[in-house]
């Protein structure tokens, strides 16, 4: 069975119903999911808890021959945020009874081999050298093949008895799967079949990382600096291409997708409170504007064999919020864990390129869409919008957003705004950062307060425990989903998108 090429499935001109085609990955396994990941923790492969992480290796079997495909495994450690920023062991996070309080982060790999890089930080290697349970495993949903058999035979250069079955299953379409093979080996390594084509490089203008990088006067020399940290760092994948001027600052993106014209779409991706308050916004978190406290590092770099991390901490007084970026091929998963005192509200949203003609929002409430062209149209919600989508000849950019929290009775909604402002006038609400065009700007909005999610303060900000020793924080995280797909993709296929986001492939461990 040939794959479908995607552009021939994603534009609706061609095909008006995604849903209704079935593919196959290039080793004959009869799964859709060409943009998603499967990734496993290590306590769901026994065989391989303990192994060497480098030497984890996958295979897919194609009905009469093993291929090699790209595996990585991240390691990933309770850690101090203390020792990330550093700080003086004296100094280290305590929760109120005086505990060490530790955050589970991603940490660098201890050794680098074929398909990975990795930049040096304050964050320290894992403490279990092996796989351990709390690591993850990862490849693309589109490597699976077929069934195999012990009978096969396992494959040349593996331990045959380290011998572990993915069934990777799509919980939307019970008739689609696909198997992954994953053993030890002495000899081979995860990036041993090169890799799925994303590149990250993190490059810090002012040059050596530990030498160099602002993390706040509460750091250790020569850290103990405030101020911005201007960067150049990239991601390139197959499908887009990615820029970031700061820990916090995203501010390009270019689609490679069949037929995109390569625009920069994006002038920035945005953090306020609300739509009026400009006191908090990427630009404090990264010293771009003079705020105070200011406390920030990186926790992660790494470019692997199958996946990227961009990992960082720091939002001004939330000194422990993390955001964590991980690209795939044609896809890219973030999430923020917020970790502060109460606050009013919290909104997340991208604004597009000023001027940059072409483009339409949709979303699932909204699916004839809207022009982008800052004259100031309105949008309203019924429900938080389960997808929204930028799409145009430089590609289309389908992205859900999604909260995972304690905290009940929160509002969410949607956010929207398209307008162009003339140099003295009235700006309302007046735009944060970045220029004066809110040029299709849309996201996701918590317009209620947010009490104390930080659990290591007591006794000073509302919300957060009144005595030392009590624990009251609450938890919140908010998770992004980003597809770079074709130009001017049909609403069915951003609707599937967006399922596929919220249900994700399941990889089912025997043998």
């Amino acid at each position: 069975m040939s794959k479908l090429p995607r552009h021939l499935i994603a534009v609706a001109a061609i095909v008006p119903a995604l849903a209704l085609l079935v593919g196959c990955t290039r080793f004959g396994a009869t799964l859709d999911r060409p943009e998603d990941p499967v990734v496993l923790s290590g306590a769901q492969l026994p065989k391989l808890e303990g192994a060497d992480p480098m030497h984890v290796v996958g295979f897919s079997w194609d009905g009469s021959a093993w291929h090699q495909i790209p595996v990585q495994v991240d390691e990933r450690d309770f850690v101090n945020p203390g020792q990330v920023l550093n700080r003086a062991a004296s100094a280290w996070a305590t929760l109120p009874d005086g505990t060490p309080y530790r955050e589970l982060v991603y940490t660098p790999p201890r050794t680098i081999s074929a398909g990975y890089t990795s930049v040096a930080t304050y964050t320290p290697p894992d403490s279990d050298p092996t796989l351990d349970g709390n690591d993850e495993v990862s490849f693309l949903a589109n490597d699976s093949g077929q069934q195999a058999s012990i009978a096969n035979g396992a494959p040349p250069n593996v331990i045959g008895s380290s011998w572990q079955q993915v069934a990777v299953t799509d919980p939307l379409n019970g008739d689609q799967s696909g198997y992954v093979y994953l053993f030890r080996s002495n000899t081979l390594t995860g990036g041993s079949a090169g890799t799925t084509g994303v590149h990250y490089t993190f490059r810090l203008n002012a040059g050596d990382y530990e030498t160099q990088y602002r993390m706040g006067t509460t750091s250790l020399a020569p850290n103990n600096r405030v101020g911005p940290n201007p960067e150049t760092s990239t991601v390139v994948t197959p499908s887009y291409a990615l820029t970031f001027g700061d820990r916090w600052l995203n501010d390009g993106l270019s689609m490679t997708t069949a037929g995109a014209d390569g625009h920069d779409v994006l002038e920035r991706g945005r953090f306020q409170f609300n739509p009026t308050t400009c006191g908090r916004s990427e630009a404090t978190f990264d010293g771009e504007q003079t705020a105070s406290p200011y406390e920030g590092a990186f926790i992660a770099d790494i470019s692997g064999p199958v996946r990227a991390l961009r990992s960082y901490i720091g939002t001004n007084s939330g000194q422990y919020t993390i955001g964590t970026d991980v690209f795939y091929p044609q896809r890219e998963d973030s999430s923020v864990e917020l970790h502060v005192h109460n606050i009013p509200g919290v909104m997340t949203f991208d604004d597009f390129s000023t001027g940059l003609t072409g483009l339409r929002y949709f979303d699932d409430q909204h699916p004839a869409g809207t022009p982008i062209t800052g004259n100031g149209s309105t949008l309203g919600w019924s429900a938080p919008p389960t997808w929204q989508m930028i799409s145009g000849s430089a590609g289309s950019i389908v992205t859900t957003r999604s909260i995972s929290t304690d905290i009940a009775g929160l509002n969410v909604t949607g956010y929207w705004l398209d307008h162009t402002y003339a140099a003295g006038s009235a700006r309302p609400p007046a735009p944060c950062t970045g220029d004066l065009t809110a040029w299709g700007q849309n996201g996701l909005r918590v317009t209620s307060a947010i009490p104390c999610t930080d659990p290591t303060r007591y006794g000073t900000f509302d919300g957060c425990p009144a005595v030392q020793g009590q624990t009251t924080a609450k938890s919140f995280t908010a998770t992004r989903v980003r597809y770079y797909e074709v130009p001017n993709l049909d609403t069915s296929a951003a609707a599937l998108l967006a399922s596929h986001a919220q249900q994700a492939a399941v990889g089912t461990v025997s043998g």
